[in-house]
């Protein structure tokens, strides 16, 4: 294993939270590959080198993210140029993930069960990845890739309230587990599961080519949306799962049959250790997975204790921030909307139920997580506020020290710490700026121009964020790491870096010749501006009629295939569903707003 250089005055670490965003995943690729040059160039500048140091070594992912976060995580684990990421990134992101190749044919089970087909990504993966790779000559520390899904079948756990002397002494709830992950480590050419929940193809014993091919499926998994894309069936290892060990352990120990009045849960034959499962996208339960973020730093700092910023001989030398990237931040505005209803005596069709149920959840589902790591900062920040008084005791250190783990174990706190939480963009944006947000987010899978135009503006609001931090970084810690007192200006941070990304603003896109905020304009139709009337430029960075009807040939033909199928099937329930769904599709896709 590789490990950090000790010579380094300071080394500061980022986590990375990569979210879903089906086509804006081509904002989320820019953001990446200008982070990754600008920290390659940093870490080489003759003024820095040998002195400080700025490395991303976890990153977590979650539908796009995961595929992204493949192809950045190997990229750092096997230092390839900046150059050579951003044509994987633009591969995969700019050129391959098109509206044509998603509707290409596919044989087998899978062609029949989604809108889009699978074939695409083992383009992807032949293109932007090497499996398994060479050997590299000076490897990176080893970097954590946290994987998430969705079970679509979930893992039995037991929640269970003992309580001696009650006259319900024990209360057993029954449920189960939908979310789940895959943790792996990449150092250099090599890869391990951390947590052996996948059963490899391979065996038990694979090595780490098979287990490259297994972060290769985790990743498609994890980007299968519903209906969009084919599930995935994978095998797991349920003794992988500690809360379905207690589960197992409970029935086979009888405790909840006698507790449900039963005299026995499993007459024929005990829980598996193995099952089969089907899985989809990983962003249902964990669209932007800050938690799994944190977990794989968790990990990082138990296996590498010189990571960890909080162990006391660290302080001086090591930092952490966590980064999460967002295409599309909601602003007050946006949330703003939902005190603005009124009541209406007149019921409607329950159709309009349907954007604010699934509004609601996937809101709950992105956020939760944020919510959950402020909460446990305000505990943390408050049970070392009081564990400090124990220090004005007069105890010797060899007593406090014990009985404060003992009080952070006994409230589950002994291994967290307070997170610091970037975001990138840096500021919330005051206008549309993305070309790739309409139609869902499928929009930008329309035309490459608009993937094209994130990506530039990605690359472009990465340089801006990591430019302001940096700034902030060097002024705070300059003096340790040049042993002068030199002026930490902006201009001076970025004379550290290489040249500025393409301006937005400015950067013409072939082939209308419109810059990426002009592309951001219109999307599906072409908007009208102030005046009601709709501009060259508004016509221009729409999709033209004959483009739009192309796409909706091939999704009629795509709908066809599907349909027959579908009528085909033995469930009677399946025809109206099917005749339904492709009348709202239908309307959706071909009617002209107002």
């Amino acid at each position: 294993m590789a490990r950090m250089d000790t010579t380094v005055a300071r080394t500061h670490r980022f986590a990375l939270s990569i979210s879903g965003g089906i086509s804006l995943g081509s904002y989320e690729a820019g953001v990446l590959t200008q982070l990754y040059r600008d920290l390659y160039d940093f870490n080489r500048n003759a003024d820095i080198a040998g002195r400080a140091r700025v490395a991303i070594d976890a990153v977590a992912g979650a539908s796009a993210g995961s595929v992204t976060g493949l192809i950045l995580s190997q990229g750092i684990a096997l230092k390839v140029p900046p150059d050579k990421l951003e044509a994987a990134m633009r591969l995969c992101w700019v050129e391959l993930l098109e509206i044509h190749n998603l509707l290409k044919s596919s044989q087998g089970a899978e062609s029949v069960e989604s809108l889009f087909t699978s074939a695409i990504f083992d383009d992807v993966v032949n293109g932007t990845l090497t499996i398994p790779p060479s050997k590299p000559e000076d490897p990176e520390e080893p970097i954590a890739f946290w994987i998430t899904m969705t079970n679509l079948d979930g893992v039995p756990f037991v929640i269970d309230f003992n309580r001696e002397g009650h006259a319900q002494a024990t209360t057993a709830l029954y449920a189960l587990d939908y979310r789940d992950y895959v943790p792996f480590l990449i150092s250099g050419d090599q890869i391990e599961m951390i947590e052996k929940r996948m059963v490899s193809g391979a065996g038990p014993d694979a090595g780490s080519d098979e287990t490259w091919k297994d972060a290769v499926e985790a990743a498609k998994t994890s980007g299968a949306f519903p209906f969009a894309f084919p599930s995935h069936f994978q095998t797991r290892d349920l003794t992988a799962y500690p809360e379905y060990l207690k589960f197992r352990e409970a029935v086979e120990s009888n405790t909840l049959a006698k507790a449900a009045g039963e005299q026995d849960l499993h007459t024929t034959v005990g829980l598996p250790d193995k099952a089969c499962f089907q899985f989809v996208d990983g962003g249902l339960f964990h669209n932007q997975p800050v938690g799994k973020c944190i977990d794989a730093v968790a990990y990082l700092n138990s296996r590498f204790p010189e990571r960890d910023p909080d162990r006391e001989e660290n302080q001086k030398r090591a930092g952490r921030s966590f980064v999460i990237i967002e295409p599309e931040p909601q602003l007050p505005s946006d949330v703003e909307r939902a005190l603005t209803n009124s009541a209406s005596a007149q019921a409607g069709p329950p159709l309009p139920l349907l954007p604010k149920i699934l509004g609601s959840y996937f809101n709950t589902a992105l956020y939760g997580d944020f919510q959950t790591a402020a909460d446990t900062n305000k505990k943390i920040h408050a049970l070392n506020e009081a564990l400090q008084k124990l220090d004005t005791l007069g105890l010797p250190h060899d007593v406090t020290a014990p009985l404060k783990q003992q009080i952070l174990k006994a409230v589950d706190l002994e291994d967290k710490t307070e997170i610091t939480l970037q975001r990138i963009p840096h500021e919330l944006p005051t206008s549309k700026r993305l070309a790739c947000a309409f139609g869902g987010h499928f929009g930008g899978f329309f035309r490459e121009d608009f993937r094209q135009a994130d990506f530039i503006t990605g690359k472009h609001e990465s340089r801006q964020w990591f430019a302001e931090w940096l700034t902030l970084w060097l002024q705070e810690h300059g003096a340790a790491i040049f042993g002068d007192d030199r002026p930490i200006t902006k201009e001076y941070t970025l004379s550290l870096l290489g040249a500025a990304p393409a301006d937005p603003a400015t950067e013409p896109i072939a082939p209308t010749g419109l810059t990426p905020l002009e592309l951001a304009g219109s999307g599906w139709f072409p908007q009208p501006g102030a005046n009601g009337k709709i501009s060259g430029v508004a016509r221009l960075a729409a999709l033209t009629e004959d483009e739009r009807s192309e796409i909706l040939n091939l999704a009629e033909e795509r709908g066809e295939t599907l349909l027959e199928a579908w009528l085909n099937l033995p469930s009677l329930v399946v025809h109206p569903a099917a005749y339904i769904l492709a009348h709202l599709f239908n309307n959706r896709w071909t009617k002209e707003p107002k």
